[in-house]
Formats: C-alpha cells, structure tokens, sequence
C-alpha cells in the first residue's frame, strides 16, 4: 500500500502532529482517521525535557519549548527554544520544510551568530543527545519528500500494531528504512525502529504507554526513550505541558528573527 513521493503520513506523533496531504487511496482509510483523531488541527507548542546517559558521558539535560506550526502549502515549521543548561539557554533551533530539501539553522546567543546546519551534518548529535537533527526532524512529522508504505500488522507485547514503512529520500540520510508501531486500540504511537545500512536496527525509539494522557480531547505520549544501540546510550524525553492548536505567528519561523530576545508568547 505504497503512497507516492509527494505525499506524507504520521509516521511519530511525538507532538501528535497533523498529516493533511495523505492520498487516502495508499492507506487503510479507517487507519488514517484512527491516527489522524490523535494530531491538532493546524499549531501546537510543547514544554520538553530531554534527559541523556550513557557509559562514556556523564547525565546530560536539556529543557526546551518546541513551536510547531502547519502551513495551507502542507509543509510545517518548527521553532525550539532552549532554557537549560545555562550554557545554550537562549539558543534556537529552526527547521522550515520545503520540497525542495529541509533548511535548518541554529542561533547560539554567546556567538550571536545564526548558522545554517548543511545537510552534510543532519545525522550529527544534537547538543549532544540521541536525538540527531534528522531525528528531530522525523518525530515532528517534517518529512514531506519521504515515500510512505503501510506494512502487515505486527505485534508488541502481545498486543496487535499497526505498522508503517518509510523510506528517505535525503541523500545524506543514515537510515534506510524507519518504521513506527501504532496500537490499534488508541492508535497512539508504541514504538519506532531507525534501520540504517544492511538493515541494521540503529536506533530505537519507545513510548511509555502510561505516559499517554488526554489534552484537548486527544491522546498525547508524554513519556520517550530513545536507544542507540551503537553507542550504548539513551535519551529521555517528557513532555512536561503541551497546548493544541494555539495562536502561532508566522514571524517565529523567520530566520532572521532568531537573534530576537523578546518572548515568543
């Protein structure tokens, strides 16, 4: 049940983030409406905690808001605004997706100073997390140029899964194949497998099913760990607050408004 190359789908719903431009025809209608009940209409902002050890490194931790914004061109943005550590507090992270390949820059207040991440470092760590900046990508649904397919239902804990394959499209990609487990009961995101070459199990990323609570009438994970088997460590990520579909400027996405001081909200 393959989708063709412009469409897109929910592939981690991490935000829960709304998929408009699925081809119904690619996918079991009843499985879209199941998942798509679970995403905001068009906006959401997220208060996030990321947590990361490992045997090489002492616990590392991060604290950031995420703004998340879909546009009627069906493409999204995505704004995080660090808090801690003291050390990049004020630093932001921007991602606009075009069709044409993801822009993302980073603005860094002690260099005062927006840099653009070139697709050559998208695999790279993120302040040194498990979570590179192609992840992040991936768990915010900004993946408009991936090619989609529905696989045979699957299982985890005995319980029946929805599953669903993507491919990437970006060259500098290090996965092959991500594919993301849906419990067919809620329809809530259960686990994501990251394949790089030779089919590898990179990395893998797992949800807390009593980390799943209501907001706004859907039900939002707040509770994920993020493996990488290479390296032997693991990142948390919770989601400490969460508003669905709240007011979102335009402006928040532009890059040269990085350096901006002012409050967001």
């Amino acid at each position: 049940m393959k989708l063709i190359m412009a469409s897109r789908f929910v592939v981690l719903t991490l935000a829960v983030i709304r998929s408009v431009n699925v081809l119904a025809s690619g996918i079991d209608p009843e499985v879209e409406a199941c998942i798509r009940k679970n995403a905001p209409e068009a906006s959401a902002i997220q208060h996030i905690r990321l947590r990361s050890e490992g045997p090489m490194f002492e616990e590392k931790v991060l604290t950031a808001t995420v703004y998340w914004k879909h546009f009627p061109t069906g493409t999204s943005n995505l704004l995080a605004v660090f808090d801690e550590p003291e050390d990049i507090s004020g630093s932001r992270l921007l991602f606009l997706e075009k069709p044409s390949g993801n822009e993302i820059y980073l603005y860094m207040p002690a260099l005062f100073k927006v840099r653009r991440i070139t697709s050559g470092r998208i695999s790279s760590s993120m302040y040194g997390m498990d979570f590179s900046y192609e992840d992040f990508q991936w768990i915010y649904n900004m993946l408009s140029t991936a090619v989609s397919e529905q696989r045979p239902d699957g299982e985890m804990e005995g319980e029946p899964m929805y599953v669903l394959a993507v491919t990437p499209t970006e060259k500098k990609s290090k996965y092959q194949t991500i594919l993301s487990y849906f419990d067919k009961k809620s329809c809530v995101i259960r686990k994501v497998e990251f394949y790089g070459d030779g089919g590898e199990l990179r990395k893998l990323l797992l949800v807390e099913p009593g980390g799943v609570k209501p907001v706004s009438g859907i039900l939002v994970p707040h509770a994920f760990l993020m493996r990488d088997l290479k390296k032997h460590s693991e990142t948390e990520l919770t989601v400490t607050a969460m508003k669905v579909d709240p007011p979102i400027a335009d402006a928040v996405f532009d890059p040269a408004r990085l350096k901006d001081s002012r409050d967001i909200e």
